[in-house]
């Protein structure tokens, strides 16, 4: 179970926040103004959308969409008041530029949104000549709703506190262990099954998985792997490139039936994805799902686009993995091109409704499904693809082949 940690007070610090970014905004309008220094801006104007779509969970994930620019050549963010998010950057950043601005066309586009709607989100400035929009931008606002500024939650998982963050250091040693280690008795195998009309359940496929808190509790026990997001992305596209060689080996597919693989989009680009895709039998083909991550997705969708691409010319089907309920209906599953949508379980879903999202509901996996309610939920919905407790039991001691 994931447990929050807020900050005490989360809507007067958020908002205190946003008085503070907007003054710093001021700040650098009137410094290029002064001394005729040349900038680069963007405005993410969320403000302009439904109050319904600009949630805590939008206001992080469009954030995440920008990163590429905030770090770029005197890269600054500023979330405002009206929780409209400005970036100023110095430099041209024409990739960095056109990575968020997908990124955030992606993020929220909608069957309801018109195009123009949809553009009119993104506007691109430069300074000094546009600091007066800028400021007017600054100016005080009505207060935004009481949901709405919250802070967003920190997740992390009940074992990860405590733990040191990992730093470059010890990243390298774990990498240099892993490359050592048997995987193998990492590696897990869970079921996803259909509920037939009967109740029984009919396996469908295996998700193949590295048991990440086994690998830090055996190899990095004083380290809490996910502290450092930067680090633990890079980590997890080295045990990419372990999983895609236990999986090449010899004989490993030989008797195996259809399965999914968690994968970094840069992943599916390397090396050690094509030699997995050379071994791979034919009788395999078209029967793969690579399961990806929103926020990989969302971190460079120009290569998520190609890889994409690539993967359905090879007969992968793909699927958006780890799906939670603050962002299910904020993601066009169908606009991405994705076969799949896997949406984790958890008490949220009971009190949110989710129609858009379950209109599709043939091609959602209900994961961490590990009791009867949550399969009762799902039921319910038109759900028929569950993967959890519930089905790794019932499933217990069937033939893969049955």
């Amino acid at each position: 179970m994931n447990i929050s940690l807020r900050r005490r007070d989360p809507a007067s610090a958020q908002a205190s926040a946003a008085e503070r970014d907007a003054a710093a905004l001021a700040d650098v309008v009137h410094e290029c103004q002064v001394a005729g220094i040349a900038r680069h801006a963007c405005v993410v104007h969320l403000s302009r959308l439904p109050s319904n779509r600009v949630r805590p969970h939008h206001l992080r994930m469009a954030r995440a969409a920008l990163e590429p620019l905030s770090q770029a050549d005197r890269g600054r963010l500023f979330t405002l008041p009206s929780l409209d998010i400005v970036v100023v950057w110095r430099n041209a950043s024409v990739r960095a530029l056109s990575q968020s601005r997908d990124a955030i066309m992606l993020l929220f586009a909608n069957d309801d949104m018109a195009s123009a709607a949809l553009q009119a989100l993104w506007e691109d400035l430069t300074l000094p000549v546009d600091g007066p929009r800028l400021l007017t931008l600054v100016e005080p606002t009505t207060a935004p709703d009481e949901e709405a500024a919250f802070a967003p939650a920190q997740e992390v998982e009940p074992q990860t506190i405590g733990g040191l963050p990992l730093d470059p250091v010890a990243l390298a040693a774990l990498e240099a262990n892993l490359a050592q280690a048997d995987m193998t008795r990492f590696a897990r195998r869970r079921p996803v099954a259909e509920r037939l009309a009967d109740g029984r359940f009919r396996r469908r496929w295996e998700r193949r998985v590295l048991c990440i808190d086994e690998i830090a509790e055996t190899l990095a026990p004083d380290y809490t792997l996910q502290l450092d997001r930067v680090l633990f992305r890079r980590l997890t596209r080295t045990l990419d490139r372990r999983m895609l060689a236990l999986l090449a080996a010899p004989d490993e597919l030989t008797l195996a039936g259809p399965f999914s693989v968690n994968l970094n989009v840069a992943s599916i680009l390397a090396q050690e994805f094509v030699r997995f895709d050379a071994a791979l039998p034919n009788a395999l083909r078209n029967r793969v799902i690579l399961d990806l991550s929103p926020a990989d997705i969302l971190a460079d969708p120009a290569a998520f686009l190609f890889a994409r691409d690539f993967a359905h010319d090879r007969g992968y089907a793909l699927a958006l993995h780890g799906v939670s309920a603050d962002i299910v209906d904020q993601l066009p599953r169908r606009v991405m091109g994705l076969e799949w949508l896997s949406l984790r379980w958890s008490e949220a879903l009971y009190r949110a409704d989710h129609g858009a999202i379950m209109a599709d509901a043939e091609s959602l996996v209900l994961t961490h499904a590990h009791t009867q309610a949550a399969i009762n939920w799902g039921v319910a919905r038109g759900i028929t693809m569950f993967e959890g407790r519930v089905v790794s039991a019932a499933l217990r001691g069937v033939p893969r082949g049955a």
